[in-house]
């Protein structure tokens, strides 16, 4: 299933939703609610939780603290969240790297993300977008395929770690259009931006609003992205599934509750995120972000198809842990 397709499905089933019990079991109940952040604060992760929580917490009349429990390609988070009391009262940030890692690290993970988690409901995501030197001698997708197929293997292409985001993009890129180019992986999107920026490695599938930034004084190119539709922030931006149908792959973010939070809870919470993210200055404050919302089912089946796709990229690329 489309992205595209599945928020259609996703708002048809919140128009249809009714009237919820209160969250906490006693409604004079205001004990804090921890988020766990899998990813370093400061970053446009913990930026995009904080302003979504920032109305949540409004709207609940409750205190709502984000902690911040990065490593492990988002696993240890992860495995924070699914120890915690499943109470209502630890929830954590999940996504693309939890369909990721399912495969990544096949066998090996301290939980099952089908049965230790429970989604709440896909909140929003970011398009990712092709950013080359200025020194490359291209200056559309075009020009830049031809120019990738004419150097085999000599053309490089960096990524925050294996099986990140950026990575992805890149080994999607390669099968479809049956290019070689080389994956040079760092430690963090800041660990590559030097060698980025001074020309050492000629691209990145960065995060859009990295690109926006990149471009403003043409530090970088931005020659496509990665969704399959075009975005409104950049329309002139092809995408790179106009010249190679199917592609997509972009990040994506929700929130989950511990297996056995009680479902009175889960389904009061979902409404509440989802009135969160569309609301309008939430909406302002995320403008470099697309603002989704889902039934918990939908996610969980959103999920399912994001860990099929992933397994596949893996599968073909034969990508291992760094």
């Amino acid at each position: 299933m489309e992205r595209r397709s599945f928020l259609k499905t996703a708002g048809a089933g919140l128009a249809a939703s009714v009237a919820l019990p209160a969250f906490a079991q006693a409604p004079a109940d205001t004990r804090t609610i921890t988020v766990i952040n899998p990813f370093p604060p400061g970053g446009g992760t913990d930026t995009s939780t904080r302003i979504i929580m920032r109305k949540l917490q409004e709207n609940l009349g409750v205190p709502i603290v984000v902690d911040s429990k990065p490593g492990g390609n988002t696993v240890i988070g992860t495995e924070m969240l699914v120890r915690a009391a499943p109470d209502g009262r630890t929830m954590g940030l999940i996504l693309n790297n939890l369909s990721v890692n399912q495969t990544l690290y096949k066998g090996k993970l301290p939980y099952d993300i089908y049965t230790d988690l429970v989604p709440i409901s896909l909140t929003h995501g970011n398009a990712h977008v092709l950013l080359v030197h200025p020194s490359l001698p291209a200056n559309t997708f075009q020009e830049f395929m031809a120019l990738a197929k004419s150097r085999p293997g000599k053309l490089t292409f960096v990524s925050a770690g294996s099986g990140s985001t950026n990575h992805m993009c890149g080994e999607l890129l390669k099968t479809m259009a049956g290019i070689d180019m080389l994956h040079v992986p760092y430690k963090g999107i800041g660990t590559l931006m030097p060698d980025l920026l001074s020309g050492r490695v000629d691209m990145l599938f960065g995060a859009l609003p990295i690109g926006l930034d990149l471009i403003r004084d043409k530090r970088m190119k931005m020659l496509a992205v990665t969704t399959a539709k075009r975005q409104p922030e950049v329309p002139d931006l092809p995408a790179i599934a106009e010249f190679y149908p199917g592609y997509a792959f972009s990040s994506w973010f929700g929130y989950a509750f511990p297996k056995g939070t009680p479902p009175a809870i889960l389904n009061r919470m979902n409404v509440e995120l989802n009135k969160a993210v569309r609301d309008p200055e939430t909406r302002a404050r995320l403008a470099a972000f697309e603002v989704f919302g889902s039934t918990p089912a939908e996610f969980v089946d959103f999920i399912k198809v994001e860990t099929l796709k992933a397994a596949q990229i893996i599968q073909t690329a034969n990508i291992k842990v760094d």
